[in-house]
């Protein structure tokens, strides 16, 4: 939830334009949802126009009439709260307790047992880019004449703000920086994916299946991305950022996006924390970038693929399984390690979800969910990645699959990830974040369900099916999500646990 605040001193104007049509057209139906007793008596539940409004405004600028304050002060204080069009749908009455809520916080009401200021809540839609939201108009002038105070006003908010992001489950934006789609950004085709998240997935897989920065060059040309270095002011040679972009169809121009702009965790000196720095590598790496922005064939080509066969998905699951024990070791407050382990695991679905998902599938759909954890706001990757949590070697193996897995080979993964989701479950559960433990729930039932329900059960020992099994045997990106899952997954089983309350 976004707070925007703004200070004035024309209550009748900012009124009308709050009842009004909007710049676009866009207040459809503007309604008083809460407000000062006096005020909501008169007005509650009916649809304003123009006449209204002015009754509305005079009633918040009571006070300072009242008590001669001069006209041209900054008495009017404006705030905004917005929530992004993907958050869930928010009622009338949620946004009516919402307003009384964060007026109580921001001491406009009586709530701390002072006198309160005249103030009004109006609903009227959603905006130009589809956010939810409301607008408080409040008088800064009290009952008694006495004036609100206003210093630190925006902090406030926003730490009001967060606590009702919590109450109310909504997504959290104190705990995590995900960049929101502009309205622009969504396809009118809605069975494809925006363009930023497509590039998410391609480019998270891509660094984590990398061991090297040259090599995460090569794996994002491999996929079919247009590669563009930024380099440091009057040089071309030290490469501090880079821009993705899909190859557009012929006569139009590829729409870039920067690392930064996919993920906080995607920003090419975050990214740098997963790889060695060595004098050799940063000269192959330079090799790669400049041949990438000059449009050349890859300098560096690495060893060919192996095929991910049933001995190599064990061998992955063994990895996976050490990844997995370690995880569950990290304290839930070390943010880093928590951020590493996020980027890696969301890296492995994405990975898959390139292999056999024809769009944003539901393997897509849970990496962008455990990418959330890797990035947190104000937590920055930027110690180095242990070597105990990588999962390189599962998504280079995924991301190079030019077919999907056997269904045992995916079992096999399936089995370590479901229990590594867990892990990330039981942490944000620890530290109290609602917001995210509900996503990883509907997670394990609404996407991985889909994936896991016709795979075989697998063990330490388990024979090879038969090549007929109904699992999602099927050619690259045509694995689609079906209507919703056949089984339900539920991994919360009783485990041996640390002195954190997480599995070991």
């Amino acid at each position: 939830m976004i707070p925007n605040i703004t200070k004035g001193d024309k209550p009748i104007g900012l009124m009308k334009y709050l009842v009004g049509p909007g710049r676009a057209n866009e207040h459809t139906d503007p309604h008083l949802i809460n407000g000062s007793p006096l005020i909501m008596s008169w007005h509650d539940d009916a649809q304003l126009n123009e006449e209204a409004a002015v009754s509305i405004a005079r009633e918040v600028d009571l006070n300072r009439r009242a008590f001669g304050v001069d006209a041209d002060a900054k008495h009017v204080w404006h705030c905004s709260l917005s929530i992004p069009y993907q958050d869930r749908e928010v009622t009338d009455q949620e946004w009516s307790d919402i307003a009384q809520r964060f007026m109580d916080e921001m001491d406009f009401t009586d709530a701390q047992a002072k006198a309160p200021c005249q103030w009004v809540a109006v609903h009227h839609g959603r905006s130009t880019k589809g956010n939810d939201h409301i607008h408080i108009m409040a008088s800064t002038i009290r009952e008694d004449g006495t004036k609100w105070a206003d210093g630190n006003d925006y902090a406030r908010a926003q730490k009001a703000a967060r606590g009702i992001e919590k109450d109310f489950n909504l997504i959290q934006l104190g705990n995590h920086s995900e960049r929101w789609l502009q309205q622009g950004e969504m396809r009118r085709d809605s069975t494809r994916e925006p363009t930023r998240f497509a590039l998410e997935r391609t480019v998270r897989a891509c660094a984590v299946a990398a061991e090297s920065e040259a090599q995460f060059v090569r794996q994002m040309r491999r996929a079919n991305l247009l590669v563009h270095p930024r380099f440091a002011a009057g040089t071309d040679s030290v490469v501090t950022g880079y821009s993705v972009a899909e190859r557009p169809p012929k006569g139009m121009r590829p729409l870039w996006f920067g690392g930064g702009k996919l993920a906080q965790d995607l920003t090419l000196p975050s990214l740098r924390t997963r790889w060695p720095d060595t004098p050799v590598s940063a000269q192959e790496s330079s090799e790669e970038w400049m041949a990438a922005k000059r449009h050349r064939r890859i300098v560096h080509p690495d060893a060919p693929d192996a095929a991910l066969d049933e001995e190599t998905a064990r061998r992955l699951a063994g990895e996976l399984k050490e990844v997995r024990r370690r995880l569950v070791k990290i304290a839930p407050d070390d943010h880093q390690s928590w951020a590493h382990a996020a980027r890696e695991a969301s890296g492995v679905f994405a990975a898959w979800s390139h292999a056999t998902e024809d769009g944003q599938g539901p393997l897509g759909r849970t990496a962008r969910v455990l990418a959330r954890s890797a990035h947190r706001s104000g937590v920055k990757i930027t110690t180095p990645l242990q070597a105990p949590l990588r999962t390189s070697g599962t998504t280079a193996f995924l991301l190079a699959a030019t077919q999907a897995p056997s269904p045992v080979a995916q079992a096999l993964i399936m089995n370590q990830m479901l229990r590594m989701t867990q892990a990330f479950y039981e942490m944000h559960q620890t530290n109290q974040d609602l917001r995210e433990t509900q996503l990883i729930n509907d997670a394990f039932e609404q996407h991985l369900a889909v994936v896991a329900e016709p795979l075989p059960e697998v063990g330490p020992s388990t024979p090879t099916r038969s090549a007929s099994h109904a699992g999602p045997a099927r050619e690259r990106r045509v694995l689609r999500e079906t209507q919703g899952p056949t089984a339900t997954v539920r991994p919360y089983v009783e485990h041996t646990r640390d002195e954190h309350g997480m599995e070991l």
